[in-house]
């Protein structure tokens, strides 16, 4: 665990990172001269990222009417490479989210259009020191050596949307997904932690990966060896139906899964992806989608369920489930552990909603959000160790 390095400057960018690959999501609070803090902030940015020639920049730059928010027009310059992130890469670039590439080469892409981006949404001057925490999936949570060097460098000389930042890297944290909610249900549990043995279940868009504790320490961890996320659930819909857009058919997944009255209100909720325009054949298409849907999603839960069974071991006493997929397959995952103790998200869903003020109909993002909340309260505890006392501001 690396040591907090001795901070030389006023202001530090304290963030956390979760560079999912349906979302990237973001927790920052500004650090003033060592004693006084803002309060904390998301950032979401879509999980697109694509190299582009200057050219097309250039272009970009000066066909734009109007001036959008710097996380929905982010472009970055990184020795001498330019790079589309987030919605202007999904929207002007068509990119896609990168689902077989390393998410540490993506996260630090990412890190520099955030830092970018909050400078400019906070007013911060060229001067500043970041102190980063992240999350990688356990597969790839062995490469954080590779990730820290990859950041300091990046971070050292880059320009956001033309503005040029050279800023140190003063504390680096990189955990495995499900630290957020390990960290802290374990400050609920205190003592007791070491006492139960803790399986950690984090369900993402792309995959699904658990850590297990035994006696307060990691003893075992593991990434489902092929995609067993959402897009399992999506891509098998798309086989079964004709041309459906990825990211409008994961909406309408997740809503169909949240929504609480069954028949015809649920068919207003495909109804977006409806291709046909003659209204005969609109209702017969939303029946073919909702029949994909239902079948798909009764053979993902038979592929993840019997993984599930798998990597299990007996024993476990507690199960700590988090990530957007768990929401949608909540009955089941009951159900799966119905002789075992669950705990939802380390019950931080609702001090995310306070947070950030987020309002109910935000319930999947708040589940979404709780990993990497957990992790940047455990961030800010070693900053203001760090740095002395910190008030808020």
């Amino acid at each position: 665990m690396p040591e907090l390095k001795t901070m030389e400057r006023q202001i530090v960018l304290v963030l956390t990172l979760d560079p999912g690959s349906s979302l990237t999501k973001i927790v920052y609070q500004i650090v003033y001269n060592c004693w006084e803090k803002s309060e904390p902030k998301i950032l979401l940015m879509e999980p697109q990222v694509i190299e582009v020639s200057q050219e097309l920049i250039e272009a970009y730059e000066a066909q734009r009417l109007t001036s959008a928010d710097p996380e929905n027009e982010a472009w970055i310059e990184c020795e001498g490479e330019f790079y589309a992130v987030g919605f202007l890469a999904q929207k002007q670039f068509y990119a896609h989210a990168g689902l077989n590439e390393l998410k540490y080469e993506r996260a630090v892409l990412k890190l520099m259009a955030a830092v970018g981006a909050i400078a400019e949404r906070e007013g911060l001057p060229d001067s500043f020191s970041v102190a980063l925490a992240s999350l990688l999936p356990y597969k790839e949570w062995r490469d954080c050596e590779k990730f820290e060097r990859s950041a300091t460098n990046a971070l050292s000389n880059f320009c956001f949307r033309g503005r040029a930042f050279s800023l140190p890297l003063q504390v680096f944290e990189c955990k495995p997904e499900g630290a957020g909610l390990v960290l802290t249900r374990g400050r609920k549990l205190g003592l007791a932690t070491k006492e139960r043995v803790i399986l950690v279940l984090m369900m993402g868009y792309r995959d699904v990966s658990f850590l297990l504790f035994e006696r307060g320490k990691i003893v075992d961890g593991g990434t489902s060896p092929k995609h067993y996320g959402l897009v399992l659930l999506v891509e098998r819909v798309q086989q079964r139906t004709s041309g459906l857009d990825s990211e409008p058919l994961l909406r309408a997944i997740h809503r169909a899964a949240m929504a609480k009255k069954p028949g015809k209100d649920k068919q207003k909720l495909f109804q977006e992806l409806v291709r046909s325009k003659k209204p005969q054949h609109q209702a017969e298409e939303i029946a073919q989608i909702m029949e994909a849907v239902r079948i798909s999603r009764l053979e993902y839960w038979s592929i993840l369920s019997g993984w599930l069974k798998s990597i299990i071991p007996t024993g476990v006493d507690e199960v700590v489930i988090g990530g957007g997929t768990a929401e949608c397959f909540r009955s089941e995952l009951k159900s799966h552990f119905a002789t075992i103790d669950i705990s939802w998200a380390a019950e931080l869903e609702e001090d995310v909603r306070l947070a950030f003020n987020l309002s109910p109909e935000k319930d999947t993002l708040c589940l979404r959000l709780a990993d990497v909340y957990g992790l940047s309260r455990s961030l800010l505890k070693k900053i203001e160790g760090g740095v002395g006392l910190v008030r808020k501001i």
